[in-house]
């Protein structure tokens, strides 16, 4: 397997600024996906212990088909992607586009490749 690095990149909190870098030992690997999990619990990949609007455990990041892609577990306060008008709301599984804003909680982020 080719080794695996992206960046998360936390654009609001108190965590604004702060770039969380993977590698292919973080998260959890299901065939040719990998996993990363996002929440208020410290045993996600990616823990917003300071957001409050955070489900224990909102959101995962799936890595598949050379993209990623997001999805809401079920979370009390949404998962949201960015759009030009409203933020839309993440139902289910779906893809994001390179560079795009997604919202758990109060916490806005964006992936980004891992230098």
């Amino acid at each position: 397997m080719e080794d695996k690095y992206v960046g998360i990149m936390l654009m609001s909190g108190v965590d604004d600024g702060l770039l969380l870098t993977f590698g292919d030992d973080a998260g959890s690997q299901d065939g040719g996906d990998w996993t990363l999990t996002i929440g208020r619990k410290e045993d996600n990949d990616v823990c917003l212990r300071n957001d409050t609007y955070s489900s224990r455990y909102h959101a995962k990041l799936h890595r598949r088909d050379q993209g990623w892609w997001l999805e809401d577990c079920d979370s009390k306060n949404g998962t949201f992607i960015e759009d030009n008008v409203d933020d839309q709301r993440v139902t289910g599984t779906i893809p994001l586009i390179d560079g795009q804003l997604f919202r758990v909680g109060r916490t806005w982020m964006r992936i980004q490749p891992a230098e």
